[in-house]
């Protein structure tokens, strides 16, 4: 259902639009277009949008300690090993 509402949203359509139209079509506007939805893209990604969200709060006893972990993203392909 996510993935549904992404492909309907506006900046999303102007992309997809830009690509087929602009690029594959050679419409000149759209090409604008498109150019100027992956730059606000491109920055929104660059710098981040909104404040951080917690994931997880407590409050801390004396004597107890924070561990915190990073686990690195699954690849979803993997290598084949030669024989």
């Amino acid at each position: 259902m996510r993935s549904l509402l992404r492909l309907l949203h506006p900046m999303a359509y102007l992309r997809r639009k830009a690509l087929y139209s602009g690029l594959l079509g050679g419409q000149r506007r759209w090409i604008i277009w498109g150019g100027a939805a992956w730059a606000v893209r491109f920055v929104r990604r660059l710098f981040g949008t909104g404040e951080p969200v917690s994931v997880y709060t407590r409050d801390l006893d004396p004597g107890e300690r924070v561990v915190v972990l990073h686990n690195e993203k699954v690849k979803k392909k993997r290598k084949r090993k030669r024989a």
